[in-house]
């Protein structure tokens, strides 16, 4: 088994807004055996790209905790821990941990995930590619952070249920697509048995930021293989393949505008 992850820079930013980690189990009593974690900050927000890595740093501790079995206090207490930066860094702006947080581990065969805000979860297996993408009709990710915030939070709420915004989560299993709407900030929870050899990952929506030669858009669904189609299970599995699709980007004149990330286990 084993894990690796990769974030770069999209052509409409000046700081890299995204952050991902990836590693096996430190003690072994680990509640999970490897993970990936990755965070994508709001680019409306200041001071995110600290944010996003405190976000996906406090994930990695939480994991190591009986939280991990549950996902509303899972990322209550994230939020909580990565708050703490406020005490060391009062002049940070307050919305600096405005980011979405991915965050899977595998455990004896069986695969998990917690999504909060928008993003993609692969799992390849012999059987075939499962995928699921989360957008917010709004484009603005109902984040952990507004729970710092209970005014801001109502707010968001507020203005979700006037304008009838939602979470919309589109689902691939083996070709077969379907549709859900959810509220914003109901759980996603995503559980797949796995299989030595199958592929568990988290991106950010940064995936389907990109564009040809020509301007036209490119099918997010399409650039899957690009970001999980790993040649070897062996040391930094991601970064290698991330490398090679970035090559195949300058030789086909494509771009992407957002920050891109993706963290993976092998298993």
């Amino acid at each position: 088994m084993n894990a690796d992850c990769d974030f770069q820079i999209g052509k409409d930013h000046l700081v890299c807004q995204d952050y991902a980690i990836a590693g096996k189990k430190l003690f072994e009593c680990s509640p999970f055996d490897a993970f990936a974690i990755l965070c994508d900050g709001c680019s409306a927000s200041p001071d995110v790209d600290i944010g996003a890595r405190m976000l996906a740093l406090a994930a990695r501790e939480i994991l190591q905790t009986d939280y991990v079995h549950d996902y509303q206090k899972f990322g209550e207490e994230t939020i909580r821990k990565a708050s703490n930066l406020f005490l060391t860094y009062p002049l940070l702006n307050s919305r600096a941990l405005d980011a979405t947080l991915l965050v899977a581990w595998v455990k004896d065969n069986i695969a998990k995930a917690y999504l909060y805000g928008d993003g993609v979860f692969f799992h390849k297996s012999p059987e075939g590619l499962y995928m699921m993408k989360i957008e917010l009709t709004s484009g603005a990710p109902d984040y952990l952070s507004y729970s710092l915030d209970i005014e801001r939070k109502q707010q968001y709420i507020e203005s979700s249920s006037a304008d009838q915004e939602y979470k919309e989560i589109t689902v691939y299993d083996r070709e077969i697509r379907t549709m859900e709407k959810q509220a914003p900030f109901s759980p996603v929870v995503i559980t797949r048995n796995v299989q030595p050899g199958d592929i568990v990952a988290v991106c950010s929506d940064g995936i389907g930021s990109f564009r040809r030669a020509d301007n036209s858009s490119i099918f997010w669904v399409d650039l899957a293989e690009e970001f999980i189609g790993f040649k070897s299970s062996t040391g930094i599995f991601v970064k290698r393949r991330l490398a090679a699709f970035k090559k195949k980007c300058v030789k086909e004149c494509m771009t992407h505008s957002d920050d891109i990330s993706v963290s993976a286990i092998i298993v």
